[in-house]
């Protein structure tokens, strides 16, 4: 039977799900791996997967919830690499874990990954200043409506190159002189110019 309430545990370690062996590990009898084949079945049904499909999504759900306790969240971290090296749906799975509640989509946001990819050269105190700057664009502010994220990318990729060569020279903003913005914003044209000039104003 599943409860209706239960005590949220403290904190919860990182499960290894590739380690799992069927014939040491199933339950099939876990409550909640039942309901979850049940309702795979019904999405199944209603997305027209094939048996191929459904059966490979049984075997994901048997490999995460045969030791599954009642309080617990599924880690997209846990669930990706399991169901990956043995070349199992982790979208489809993730989506029947998701219905019942059981899902926690740990991912960084892809905004925050690419801020990460961009910037994880530049010193910490410009980085810093431009990932307020960016975010702003994004997210509009007191005086600003917010841009597309495109826009955003845009900018940030053109004055990637310039970041870079100031945080060899400087640690944060505040130090780059207007001789500086002078020499990097008359060096560009179109595009890469206007990013510049807008960079310009916010420092």
């Amino acid at each position: 039977m599943i409860t209706s309430w239960v005590q949220l545990p403290l904190f919860t370690l990182p499960r290894d799900f590739r380690q799992f062996d069927r014939e040491r590990h199933a339950d099939l009898a876990n409550p909640w791996l039942v309901r979850a084949r049940q309702t795979a079945r019904a999405l199944g049904e209603a997305r027209g997967w094939s048996r191929w499909i459904a059966s490979d999504v049984d075997r994901a759900l048997v490999i995460v919830l045969s030791g599954y306790c009642e309080g617990e969240s599924i880690r997209y971290s846990e669930l990706f690499p399991a169901l990956r090296v043995r070349g199992l749906p982790v979208v489809r799975t993730a989506e029947v874990l998701d219905r019942l509640g059981l899902f926690s989509d740990d991912r960084a946001p892809a905004v925050d990954r690419w801020l990460e990819r961009k910037l994880h050269e530049v010193s910490p105190g410009i980085r810093r200043d431009v990932e307020a700057w960016v975010r702003t664009l994004l997210d509009g502010g007191p005086r600003s409506e917010p841009r597309a994220r495109q826009t955003a990318w845009t900018y940030l990729n053109e004055i990637q190159p310039v970041l870079l060569e100031w945080s060899g020279r400087y640690d944060h903003l505040r130090e780059v002189t207007r001789q500086d913005i002078a020499t990097v914003r008359d060096a560009a044209t179109g595009k890469q110019r206007e990013s510049r000039i807008g960079l310009s104003a916010y420092t």
